[in-house]
């Protein structure tokens, strides 16, 4: 009797908590929505841009595998400093899906400066096709990059999608 007393106070307790608990779980999504906002309204866009730097092709050692040097820069025209946590990018060429990359390093960029960033990518001429895989050898490939970099705040993390655009190299 003494057990299902206690196990009858017990639950009371833990609806009384509950409920309360679950109010404020909504306040923080509302607070969350609110926040997300006033960031897309306040926080510029980065300014983004890319160049391939280098082809490396070495047929002695893999005659299969082609791999690409990508310099990525841009300007942050915000008054304050972000962190990038990670941005994924897929990368085309010759307007075929060649690669979709992630870089989780995070990338500090200073408030109203420049910054840059390199990735690496290597493709499979199994993968590419013989046309595209010769047309970045030969360095006639006409390039475009899209992507996602995500912003991290004390707010929390957010999306940001970017375009960029076609290049040859």
């Amino acid at each position: 009797m003494v057990k299902k007393n206690k196990l009858i106070v017990l639950l009371a307790m833990l609806m009384t908590v509950v409920v309360p608990a679950n109010a404020q779980f909504k306040n923080l999504k509302n607070i969350k929505t609110k926040v997300t906002k006033v960031v897309k309204k306040e926080v510029k866009p980065l300014t983004l841009n890319y160049k391939i730097t280098k082809v490396r092709y070495n047929p002695i050692k893999s005659l299969n595998i082609v791999g690409l040097n990508i310099d990525f820069y841009g300007n942050n025209p915000n008054k304050i400093g972000v962190s990038l946590d990670r941005i994924e990018f897929d990368l085309y060429v010759d307007k075929k899906h060649a690669s979709k990359f992630y870089n989780e390093k995070k990338i500090e960029i200073p408030k109203g400066k420049a910054f840059t960033f390199e990735e690496k990518a290597d493709f499979k001429l199994s993968t590419l096709g013989k046309s595209v895989f010769n047309a970045i050898i030969k360095k006639k490939a006409t390039y475009s990059v899209n992507g996602t970099y995500y912003l991290e705040t004390p707010f929390g993390v957010y999306p940001i999608k970017a375009t960029l655009t076609e290049k040859k190299m």
